[in-house]
């Protein structure tokens, strides 16, 4: 049968034709792997005076997440970054601060070509000079005792709540070795949600001011909102003789505010009127110089009654002026209104804090033209609560005058509301 090799032969070439058309799998197994630092050089707690960082990744680095992963203080603003493949070189070109630790901290954020995350948060330490040694340890402390044993996130700040640097802490104590002679705070808190942040109600919080000491004991003590204690989160300078307070949540008084100049004198500038607003204070003192002050803070109450005994943070002094005159911004009664009542509270808000001396105030009968002697019940702050020191006539019409002056000098213009009193008689 002469037809069988010609069949076999025709099998044959489309077999062949099939196995050329089969395509082997594309690329391979997925990175997963996150990069880590391998090594860095100098060795660390080494001067780094004239002295470039090497730094060794494990893998491949994405080159644009360094900007933003790499975080020194005190800050080197002046600096390269070189790369020879997985190793990075940090060209410092200023000079440092003497007898200073330097920070060096490289965050997860740092990704690898694969867009894998940096393992850990790492961070280094050098010297410029002399190394520091001051220290700062204590317990770790949880209000609820289903977070023990979770990640607590750690960051170490200056007095004025500049960032040096973050790590995580586990456990039941810690202890932060090697820092410089300078003020500090602490902010731990869980990140349940791995946000990146503290959330509010939601996560156990801490904070707290330390002085300069070679060894602090501090211990951190966990707690959910209704239980923190408020804090002075910055300090603004208005104007030369005006300070505005931040604070971490709202804030229901404080008993004291004392302002002296930062250094070993610390000579007072004198604090003259205060005024509450939600979670900020505004101070109006003395006439400040340019230099740094120091602002203390005594028996500081939240809305859930939370009292930190004494809180305290630096700012600086400056010479700008205030030139704009204070307005009224609200009053009560408004004008026009009625009023169901003889003895009245007349409450005005300035967009100021006014002292009761620079202020004229008076209560005229728009029949009669008759004054009415009225008390303040509160003055020396924003808003002013007047009070006829008498029953006014039931039915009459009242006009309100005031006017003031700021600490400047600067001038209010005369502002009126006018009202009536209507009790009806039963």
């Amino acid at each position: 049968m002469k037809y069988y090799p010609k069949l076999f032969l025709i099998l044959f070439v489309l077999f062949l034709l099939s196995c050329g058309h089969r395509k082997s799998p594309t690329g391979g197994k997925k990175d997963t792997e996150s990069p880590t630092i391998l090594s860095i050089l100098p060795d660390e707690f080494c001067d780094i005076n004239n002295q470039d960082i090497e730094v060794v990744f494990s893998k491949p680095i994405d080159r644009t997440s360094i900007f933003s992963g790499i975080y020194i203080y005190p800050p080197i603003l002046n600096k390269k970054f070189k790369w020879d493949k997985n190793t990075l070189k940090i060209k410092i070109l200023e000079d440092l601060e003497q007898n200073t630790n330097y920070f060096f901290t490289f965050f997860k954020r740092i990704k690898g070509e694969h867009n894998n995350k940096l393992d850990q948060d790492y961070v280094f330490i050098f010297r410029s000079g002399k190394l520091n040694e001051h220290r700062i340890s204590g317990e770790i402390i949880y209000e609820d005792k289903s977070d023990e044993g979770q990640l607590v996130k750690f960051n170490l700040l200056t007095a004025d709540s500049t960032l040096i640097y973050s790590t995580e802490l586990e456990g039941y104590s810690y202890e932060i070795d090697n820092l410089n002679s300078i003020e500090h705070q602490i902010e731990s808190y869980i990140d349940k949600n791995e946000n990146g942040k503290y959330d509010y109600e939601k996560e156990p919080y801490f904070q707290f001011f330390i002085s300069k000491k070679e060894t602090s004991s501090v211990n951190i003590e966990l707690a959910y909102a209704d239980t923190i204690k408020p804090e002075i989160k910055s300090v603004n300078a208005l104007w030369n003789n005006q300070l505005e307070l931040n604070f971490s949540e709202n804030i229901k008084s404080v008993s004291e505010i004392k302002i002296t100049t930062s250094d070993s004198l610390e000579i007072p500038l004198s604090v003259l009127a205060h005024a509450l607003n939600e979670d900020k204070i505004t101070v109006v003192t003395t006439k400040m110089d340019t230099i740094q002050y120091k602002i203390w803070l005594a028996a500081l109450e939240d809305l859930k009654e939370n009292v930190l005994d004494e809180s305290s943070i630096l700012f600086d002094g400056i010479s700008i002026q205030d030139t704009i005159p204070p307005i009224v911004i609200s009053s009560f009664p408004r004008n026009g209104a009625t009023i169901k009542t003889l003895l009245p509270e007349i409450v005005i808000e300035f967009s100021e804090i006014i002292l009761t001396e620079n202020l004229s105030a008076k209560l005229v009968s728009v029949e009669s033209q008759e004054l009415t002697e009225m008390r303040i019940d509160k003055g020396n702050s924003n808003i002013f609560i007047f009070k006829p020191s008498r029953e006014l006539t039931n039915y009459s019409s009242y006009n309100f005058i005031i006017t003031a002056s700021d600490m400047t000098n600067n001038k209010s213009e005369e502002f009126s509301t006018f009202f009536i009193p209507i009790v009806r008689q039963e």
